[in-house]
């Protein structure tokens, strides 16, 4: 569900991804990160995708991604919240304008399934699931249908990355490449530098417990403007509690909680977004994440 206007922390008004666009042109709004949330309830970030891009570069228009926590009593929070439950693990970060490419692998981010057994395996890559089960689909059922796309859950793309697999990696709206440019190092990049397109950041980063869930902070910084510091996501306990995926389950999250960092890899639509004096990643759900002991 994407948000049809977002709260402009500069105009003091909501506005559309197109008047946003002809504001920035303009110098009204000078960063894609000064937007909110526009429930009145509500100071979610938002980040306006591509308004920094070039015209000529840009591969999609630009358009409004939330990327922070909405509070309880927003109302479009509840609505996207509804919306994402409705379409459970058929989600797909892909459409119909995305087409087949023989020599190309998916990154397949559909929701982890909250009935699935608990164990670390994943249904089988590319199957259909019916009432949480894997199901595999007959010759007849694709027969004079579009060709099915290879895929690779975030877990198997992070191994062909540190096995140096020569692949190529489709994305949503902006067509292939190979997976080493698919991942990104945190590594002291200015945060305009990073494209708004799906990413996979990753780098050395500490597990830290709070009472209301996790903090992941990375080794290495990031700049924007005047600041220099280490971006961080957030692993909320309501997050914790609807998963089945012993991974990311609160007795092997506390277990990561030490001095010794892990190599975390997180995926990313629009890459981090600024805010006050912070720079984070937002989690969008389990099946972005992965990390692995160094």
């Amino acid at each position: 569900m994407k948000l049809e206007k977002a709260y402009s922390i500069e105009l003091k008004l909501a506005v559309s991804p197109v008047e946003a666009d002809f504001k920035y042109s303009n110098g009204s709004i000078t960063s894609k990160f000064k937007f909110e949330c526009p429930d009145d309830n509500c100071n979610a970030a938002v980040t306006c995708a591509n308004l920094d891009r070039l015209k000529v570069k840009r591969k999609v228009d630009p358009y409004y991604k939330v990327v922070e926590e909405h509070s309880e009593k927003c109302l479009i929070g509840k609505d996207i919240s509804g919306v994402k439950r409705e379409k459970a693990i058929y989600t797909d970060i892909y459409s119909e304008a995305d087409e087949y490419i023989s020599n190309a692998v998916r990154l397949n981010l559909r929701p982890h399934s909250t009935k699935r057994p608990e164990d670390e395996s994943d249904p089988l890559e590319g199957d259909m699931v019916i009432k949480g089960r894997p199901r595999r689909t007959s010759d007849e059922e694709t027969e004079g249908k579009r060709k099915k796309q290879s895929s690779k859950v975030l877990s198997s793309m992070v191994d062909s990355f540190l096995n140096n697999e020569n692949l190529i990696v489709q994305l949503p709206g902006i067509g292939s490449m190979p997976i080493q440019d698919l991942f990104v190092e945190v590594d002291g990049q200015k945060v305009e530098s990073l494209v708004d397109e799906f990413r996979v950041y990753f780098g050395k980063a500490w597990f830290n417990k709070y009472e209301t869930g996790y903090s992941v902070v990375f080794e290495n910084k990031l700049n924007h403007e005047d600041l220099a510091v280490r971006p961080s996501f957030f692993i909320p306990n309501s997050l914790i509690a609807e998963t089945a995926y012993r991974l990311f389950q609160e007795k092997k999250l506390n277990k990561q909680v030490d001095k010794k960092p892990k190599l975390v890899f997180i995926a990313s639509e629009t890459g981090p977004y600024c805010k006050d004096k912070y720079i984070n990643f937002w989690l969008e759900g389990f099946e972005y994440l992965e990390y692995r002991q160094q």
